[in-house]
């Protein structure tokens, strides 16, 4: 039975193959769309999900609240913490320091640990932890050789596969050998570890041993084992949470703790502490992780609904096509039901007709998707190493997408032309089906065009506010400035690489710094202003720099100026927030002031800075201090006049290597830097817009469909029509005007939606565009336009037909 249902399936596609085309069409490219984004999703949402106790692992994370209503968070604890914990709360079970990320320098010395070879150094971004043995009971990385007990001893490294593999050839040649780290530190390799998943958000393939840390804090971070007062978001803590403890157990003991070794009486703040599980550490934009890659969940849910609105635009199409295919095939049914054929019957033919569509739409989905894959780097963070054909996962995916799509397309037209009455469907005198007196193909269309609008306004949206972004006055110059890492090792030199660079007439001037003008670091620390009794009761964001700093990154002055070299009373700059939030309103009175860092000196303010951006433009403006620290540069910044920058980055390249021929370099231009802070939102932007233009496409198809079969069951009315004098020009308008009327009715109900959605997008930017009117009209003027050339070719080619032919055919 079911081999005679596929047979005569088969050739009733073939039969009406227009039909056919447009549905295999809908439904392969929303296949694809939907596997693409399902690659997507479960790369996203599977991060660190393969340990076994991913339920129970939690991280320690600090809430700071000031007085001005300021609240931060970071995950990081003082390095003192891991020990006063195990003593003042036992019930937290296993406690696991690690220090990330270091970004090392490595260095391979090969089996001679004082080999002074520095021929293989590689610069690691993004790269290594330092923890304790216990790590690996909390965390499943498989060993391939060694074990966890090599990380007891200092000076210990242990390296996954692939990085053995690219320092030393064979990973099995690896233990034993020895690597230089950050040029001051030599480690024994220890141990191999198989290469962790790609969906993680611990770089385990560099491990330092966090013995090495205790000998030698300032090699791995900052600060020391007796200092409370200082907290890197670097050191973190994570606990195994054993299962008859709760959180809020723990958390009903941290006042206690925070009371008992808290003891900063300059800090107005409150301090509190709070356990956050490992399934939200790749969600929470407030806390940082050690990759640097996080996504929202409201992105991921994006997704997911993107995904689930494109397939039912698809199976919209579908079901839209075969309601209208039931008037022509309504006498078909008729005879099959008259000769004997059962409603059953009649529903497995039909879902039979489906399940053919949607196996070759699937088929060519899949194709499709196969071949776009190296593409979705462009929309996403998935890397192009990511196993796709053999992970069991999607092909389950690809079944049940199959069977769900077949029945959702296929169940309600098998209904509807299985439920015909024989004498009517003879006749074809099939009545068309409602819902509350509206046409159901109206009705899906409304529907399609509705989901369209929204993506269509979106995509404008995000657009401008991107254009917005890239427009902003920065504060700063970004243009022309290439940074290049610094290596404090070596802070005798820097001074012969800044002389170096400035006999070239292709570089304009240098400046050795802590952080560039905007970034994502936030290292900020309590103050005290102009000589007052306390501290404020806000924090002050540290940035420290050389003097010349300021004309390397063109920052303005609107009063005071840069402090000057090797100037002893420890000077410093401060920009415009700083003053507004201690209650000076002219700069010039800021001159001369004091400002004290923590417990530190005080320092003279000698100049004010007009704001720029530290970070990106979803933060409002930050209170700043700059101030020249030589211990902290790391990071030097090379302003280029010419126009030719290849020569000029290789002459920087050739100058850093005479200089440091034990660093490796690493470089980039500052504009390129500020371009990550915007990657997500970009990826969003190309996202709404690839699929508004998917939106449109089907729901296009769907409406090309119907416009066809309209002006076929319309034909002797164009005819006649025709005969009495109507113009092209009228039949267009007759055939056209009832379904922009429908393209209307969706861009007016899909609206306000779009606005509420965009809104609630904007509101993670500081700086923003305001939704205007002319979004949703230009999105509605490419709907209608749209839609109108769609239904007009079909109208057209309707009203140029020959009325007798018209008039003859049956």
């Amino acid at each position: 039975m079911f081999k005679n249902h596929l047979k005569i399936a088969s050739r009733t596609l073939l039969r009406y193959r227009n039909y056919t085309i447009l549905n295999v069409l809908g439904l392969s490219v929303s296949v694809a769309a939907c596997l693409l984004l399902y690659v997507v999703y479960t790369y996203e949402s599977g991060f660190d999900k393969f340990h076994k106790n991913y339920d129970q692992i939690y991280r320690i994370a600090k809430k700071t609240e000031y007085p001005n209503g300021q609240i931060d968070y970071t995950p990081g604890s003082p390095l003192p913490y891991e020990a006063a914990l195990k003593v003042d709360i036992p019930q937290l079970g296993t406690i696991v320091p690690v220090y990330g990320t270091i970004d090392p320098q490595v260095t391979v010395l090969g089996k001679n640990a004082d080999s002074q070879a520095t021929d293989k150094k590689f610069k690691e971004e993004d790269e290594g932890i330092a923890t304790v043995p216990e790590f690996f009971d909390l965390f499943d990385y498989a060993w391939l050789t060694g074990s966890k007990s090599v990380l007891k001893e200092p000076n210990v490294v242990v390296l996954s596969q692939r990085k053995a593999e690219k320092y030393f050839g064979k990973w099995q040649d690896a233990v034993g050998q020895y690597l230089k780290i950050n040029n001051k530190t030599v480690m024994k390799v220890g141990g191999i570890l198989e290469n962790p998943p790609l969906n993680t958000d611990f770089p385990v393939d560099i491990v330092v041993s966090y013995e090495s840390k205790r000998k030698q804090p300032l090699s791995f971070g900052w600060g020391g084992f007796d200092n409370w007062g200082s907290t890197s978001s670097n050191d973190q803590l994570f606990v195994l949470l054993p299962k008859n403890v709760s959180v809020k157990t723990i958390e009903n003991q941290f006042p206690g703790f925070l009371k008992k070794h808290y003891k900063d009486e300059r800090s107005n703040s409150k301090v509190s502490h709070f356990l956050t599980p490992l399934s939200e550490q790749h969600y929470d934009a407030r806390l940082n992780n050690f990759t640097g890659h996080s996504i929202s969940r409201s992105v991921l849910w994006t997704l997911v609904v993107i995904g689930v609105l494109i397939i039912s635009m698809a199976c919209i199409n579908f079901i839209n096509l075969a309601t209208v295919q039931s008037a022509r095939r309504s006498r078909e049914v008729g005879v099959r039901k008259v000769l004997g054929s059962g409603r059953p019957e009649l529903i497995s033919q039909f879902l039979s007709e489906t399940f053919l569509i949607v196996i070759g739409s699937v088929s060519i989905g899949v194709v499709l998707a196969v071949l776009s894959m190296p593409l979705l780097g462009l929309i996403s963070h998935v890397p192009p190493e990511l196993p796709v054909i053999n992970n069991p996962g999607l092909w389950l995916f690809v079944l049940a997408l199959s069977l769900l799509v077949s029945f959702i397309a296929g169940f309600y037209p098998a209904i509807v032309m299985s439920g015909f009455q024989p004498i009517e469907a003879i006749k074809s005198k099939v009545a068309n089906r409602s819902f509350g007196g509206v046409s159901l193909q109206k009705l899906l269309i409304v529907i399609q065009f509705g989901v369209s609008q929204i993506l269509v306004v979106g995509t404008i949206v995000t657009i401008t506010q991107m254009n917005f972004v890239s427009k902003l006055d920065l504060g700063f110059t970004k243009e022309g400035v290439y940074s290049v890492n610094l290596d404090d090792a070596y802070t005798s030199r820097f001074e012969s690489f800044k002389n170096e660079l400035l006999q070239n007439p292709d570089i304009q001037s240098v400046s050795f710094s802590s952080d560039v003008p905007s970034s994502d670091n936030n290292w900020s620390g309590n103050f005290a202003f102009g000589n007052r009794g306390k501290d404020e009761d806000f924090q002050v964001f540290n940035k420290f720099a050389d003097e010349d700093y300021f004309k390397t990154f063109g920052l303005q002055f609107i009063a005071g100026k840069a402090y000057e070299r090797g100037d002893s009373t420890g000077a410093c700059v401060v920009n415009e927030t700083l003053l507004a939030k201690v209650g000076i309103k002219d700069p010039q009175q800021a001159v001369g002031m004091n400002i004290r860092l923590g417990g530190g000196k005080w320092q003279p303010i000698v100049g004010v800075v007009k704001d720029f951006k530290a970070n990106s433009a979803r933060e409002a403006s930050k209170p700043i201090m700059i101030s020249p620290l030589a211990q902290y540069y790391w990071l030097g910044g090379i302003k280029i006049r010419t126009a030719n920058i290849s020569r000029a980055v290789e002459s920087i390249e050739k100058a850093y290597a005479n200089v440091f021929p034990e660093v490796a370099i690493q470089g980039k231009f500052f504009d390129e830097s500020i371009e990550e802070f915007y990657k997500q939102e970009k990826q969003i932007t190309l996202l709404y817009q690839i699929f508004a233009g998917l939106s449109i496409f089907i729901a296009c198809l769907g409406l090309f469909g119907l416009a066809t079969f309209m002006a076929q069951q319309r034909m002797k009315e164009i005819g006649v029509r025709k005969v009495l004098g109507a113009s092209v020009a009228d039949i267009v308008g007759l055939l056209s005007k009832d379904f922009l009327v429908l393209v209307l009715v969706a861009i007016v109900l899909a609206s306000p939606v779009a606005w509420y959605v965009m809104d609630q997008w904007l509101q993670e930017f500081e700086y923003k565009v305001a939704i205007s009117w002319w979004m949703f009209a230009a999105g509605a003027g490419m709907a209608v336009i749209i839609a109108f050339a769609t239904v007009s070719f079909q109208s057209i080619k309707a009203a140029l037909m020959n009325p007798v032919k018209s008039l003859r055919s049956e």
